[in-house]
């Protein structure tokens, strides 16, 4: 067998791996960030005076769904905010499901485990720390 050292890239300084390609890959296949059977919902999903919120995913049977942020570099205060603030406008609009925030990004901070741990049991909140390894 032979040994392949592996090369991380960083996405948020890369030209052509950017946000869009990775929000793409994951909507393309949604198990590939590992939270179980789900099935892409809606992208770009506008929400007026607040953004867009980047995926909307949802379990197999229907009953759970995931308001998907998704942030190159490490995480950051607006984000952590946009995240929280799409999920609540979600679980009001639709309480017939149950709705959990995720933010995902390349570098989970200290400082937004910290921020999480704030919010537990008021606010579920998923943080899934990504990478992109060059294979060839």
């Amino acid at each position: 067998m032979k040994h392949v050292p592996l090369k991380t890239i960083q996405l948020k300084n890369h030209q052509v791996l950017n946000e869009k390609w990775l929000q793409d890959i994951i909507a393309e296949d949604p198990s590939i960030i590992g939270i179980g059977d789900v099935i892409l919902k809606d992208k770009e999903r506008i929400h007026q005076g607040a953004g867009r919120l980047d995926l909307l995913l949802q379990d197999a049977d229907g009953i759970d769904r995931y308001e998907v942020e998704i942030q190159l570099g490490a995480t950051d205060e607006s984000h952590i905010i946009r995240t929280i603030e799409y999920w609540d406008i979600e679980r009001k609009r639709y309480p017939q499901y149950n709705h959990t925030a995720i933010i995902i990004a390349e570098d989970i901070t200290s400082r937004f485990l910290n921020v999480i741990s704030l919010f537990n049991g008021s606010i579920p909140l998923m943080a899934i720390q990504v990478s992109a390894i060059q294979t060839s």
